[in-house]
C-alpha cells in the first residue's frame, strides 16, 4: 500500500511521498525493507529510541510523536499520539476487514474467558466458524495460538481480524480488556454485540482509581453504532451508566425481573447448574454442567448476546449444555489420589470471594477446604492483602507461593500477601510445584483443594524469563 494511502484520515506533519509499505510494526527488531515503523512509548521503554536502529534495519518511514528528528533518510509522519494513530493505519493496511465481520466483544473484570467460549460453542453448534481472542491466546477452527496479551496491539488485532477474513471466517468473539481500550488498541475494530461482565476493583496499579477504570470500560459502549447491540450486566451498579453512554440497542440480564433475560428459577450445585430463563417472555432451558451462580450470570450474558444475533433458542440450549468445563476456570483436575483439586483463574479479591465462597457453599459440611494462591508481580499491591484475608476467612488453611513475580522481589511480594493474614492457618512455600505437592499430601477423601490465580497457564514469568510450570499438569502428576 503506498504511504500516503496508508495515512489517509491521520492529521499529521512531514512530507510523506507514494512509496510502498509491505508492512507495519512498533518492534524495531521486527523491522524489514518496506516497513513502517511506529514509535510508541511503551511501559519500560520509548519506540523513539529506536528509530534509527528500524532505519538501518530497512524501515521505509517513520511515524513519530514530533520530537526532534534530523537529517533522516526516510520520510517521518509526525502525529499527536503514534499508538492512536498506529490503530488506524493498521486498519487501513488491512482495509478495515472488521467492518465485514460480526465481532462480539466483551469486557468486565471478571467473566471475559468463559463467556468467549459459551459465546463460541453457541456459534459452533449453529455450523458457523468463528475465531477466539483473548485470555487463552488466538483461536480458529483448526487450532490455537498465543498471543501473551488478553488484547494485543492494533496492528496484531488487524492481522487476525484479516487472517481470518482471507479464511472465509467472519466471526470473532474477542475479550477486550481496559488496556486494550485506554491504549487504543481496538479503536477501529467494528465491534457489532458488546457485553459488559462486571466491574471489581483491578488493574489499579495502571488505571490509578475506579473512575478511571471505568470510563476505560466505557469507551467500548460510547462508540456503539446505532444500529450495533449492547448486553448489559443489571446486576452490576455500573450497569446504568452504561445504558446511559451509548447508541446502541440494550439487552440487560441479571437475577431480577426487571432485566430483560433474568431466571424464572434456577438451581446451583457442585454438579451443575439447571435454570429456566425468560428473555422478553420467551423461555429457555438451562442444563449446564458449570458450576456457580456467577456461572449462571455468564451463560445469561452469552444466551443475551446469541439473541442478538438471531441465533435459534434450540441451537443456545445445545450448545450450552454441550460445554463441560471452561478452561482454567473452576476446573477440576483429574487425580490419582483422593480429594478434589479445582484449578481457577482468579487473580482479583471479587474473584477469589466469588469462587472460595461458591466452593464452600455448595460444599458438604465435612468438607476441608484448602486454597493455594500468590499474588503477581509488578501490577496491583493493595489487592495482596485483600485477597489473603478473603482467603483466610473461608479456606480451612492457605498455603501462600509464588505466581508470576516478574521483575519484583518474590519476598516483598509475600509481606504484602502475609500481612493480610490475623492467624497462623497458613503457610508459605516459595516454590509453586512444590507448594501444590505440600498442600496434596494433606488432602484425603473429604478436601477440596483450589489452587487460584493461574489457571491453564503452562509458564511462570520469574525475571523476564518464562519458566515452565503448570498447575494442572503438576497436580495430575501426583501419587502422594
Amino acid at each position: 500500500m503506498k504511504l500516503t494511502d496508508l495515512i489517509d484520515n491521520i492529521r499529521f506533519k512531514g512530507n510523506p511521498d507514494n512509496r510502498q509499505i509491505l508492512n507495519i510494526t512498533y518492534d524495531s527488531r521486527k523491522v524489514r525493507r518496506g516497513t513502517l515503523f511506529v514509535a510508541i512509548k511503551g511501559i519500560n521503554s520509548d519506540g523513539h529510541d529506536y528509530i534509527l536502529e528500524a532505519i538501518n534495519n530497512g524501515a521505509a518511514a517513520i511515524l513519530s510523536n514530533g520530537r526532534s528528528l534530523h537529517g533522516l533518510e526516510v520520510p517521518v509522519i509526525q502525529v499527536r499520539d503514534p499508538r492512536e494513530c498506529m490503530s488506524r493505519i493498521a486498519a487501513n493496511f488491512y482495509h478495515h476487514p472488521s467492518r465485514t465481520m460480526t465481532i462480539v466483544g466483551v469486557t468486565g473484570t471478571n467473566g471475559k474467558t468463559s463467556v468467549t467460549q459459551l459465546m463460541k460453542a453457541i456459534l459452533m453448534e449453529q455450523g458457523t466458524p468463528c475465531g477466539t481472542l483473548g485470555t487463552l491466546g488466538f483461536t480458529t477452527p483448526t487450532g490455537m495460538h498465543s498471543t501473551g496479551f488478553t488484547t494485543p496491539e492494533s496492528v496484531e488485532i488487524q492481522q487476525i481480524l484479516n487472517t481470518l477474513k482471507t479464511g472465509g471466517i467472519d466471526h470473532l468473539i474477542m475479550e477486550i480488556s481496559s488496556h486494550a481500550l485506554a491504549l487504543h488498541r481496538v479503536d477501529d475494530v467494528d465491534v457489532d454485540v458488546a457485553i459488559f461482565t462486571n466491574l471489581t476493583p483491578e488493574h489499579l496499579d495502571f488505571h490509578s482509581n475506579m473512575e478511571q477504570y471505568f470510563q476505560a470500560k466505557q469507551k467500548l459502549f460510547q462508540r456503539l453504532a446505532a444500529g450495533k447491540t449492547a448486553v448489559l450486566n443489571l446486576d452490576d451498579p455500573v450497569a446504568e451508566n452504561l445504558r446511559g453512554s451509548t447508541r446502541a440497542k440494550i439487552i440487560t440480564y441479571g437475577f431480577g425481573s426487571e432485566a430483560n433475560l433474568h431466571p424464572v428459577e434456577w438451581n446451583v450445585t457442585l454438579n451443575g447448574i439447571q435454570a429456566e430463563l425468560s428473555l422478553f417472555g420467551l423461555k429457555i432451558g438451562i442444563d449446564s454442567p458449570l458450576i456457580g451462580d456467577f456461572n449462571l450470570q455468564n451463560i445469561m450474558a452469552a444466551v443475551a448476546a446469541a439473541a442478538a444475533l438471531g441465533i435459534p433458542v434450540g441451537v443456545i440450549e445445545t450448545a450450552i449444555r454441550k460445554v463441560r468445563n471452561i478452561p482454567g476456570r473452576l476446573e477440576t483436575v483429574n487425580l490419582q489420589v483422593p480429594g478434589r483439586v479445582i484449578v481457577d483463574y482468579a487473580h482479583t479479591p471479587d474473584a477469589y470471594e466469588k469462587v472460595i465462597s461458591l466452593v464452600r457453599d455448595l460444599s458438604s459440611n465435612n468438607k476441608k477446604i484448602i486454597t493455594l494462591f500468590g499474588c503477581g508481580g509488578d501490577r496491583d499491591q493493595s489487592k495482596r492483602p485483600v485477597m489473603a484475608g478473603i482467603a483466610e476467612r473461608l479456606s480451612d488453611f492457605v498455603y501462600v507461593t509464588s505466581d508470576n513475580p516478574r521483575t519484583e522481589n518474590p519476598d516483598e511480594i509475600f509481606q504484602h500477601i502475609l500481612s493480610g493474614f490475623k492467624s497462623s492457618r497458613h503457610q508459605l512455600i516459595k516454590d509453586r510445584a512444590e507448594a501444590i505437592r505440600t498442600a496434596m499430601q494433606r488432602m484425603d477423601e473429604d478436601t477440596i483443594l483450589l489452587i487460584l490465580g493461574k489457571g491453564r497457564e503452562e509458564y511462570e514469568i520469574i525475571g523476564h524469563e518464562k519458566r515452565p510450570h503448570s498447575d494442572i499438569k503438576t497436580a495430575e502428576k501426583f501419587t502422594g
